[in-house]
């Protein structure tokens, strides 16, 4: 077993660090989802200009390329 998984079994076995790991571990599921949203909104902003441009080439091209997604992004400063 690594080293982590042993600090951290290690750590749940004292009580009192079990409740500081808990609200850690909660804190670190809510700053994912947050993560997770905006970058559900970003991807959405960048479909609604390329819609309002006519460019739905660039919006099929950019959901299976990450990279050309990218460029989108920046080329529309998002």
């Amino acid at each position: 077993m690594c080293f982590f998984r042993l600090r951290m079994a290690a750590i749940k076995r004292n009580r009192n660090w079990e409740a500081k790991f808990m609200l850690l571990e909660e804190m670190m599921k809510e700053e994912r989802m947050e993560g997770k949203d905006e970058g559900q909104e970003r991807v959405n902003r960048l479909n609604m200009i390329l819609a309002e441009n006519n460019r739905v080439e660039d919006i099929i091209k950019s959901a299976g390329d990450k990279e050309y997604q990218q460029k989108l992004f920046e080329e529309f400063g998002l």
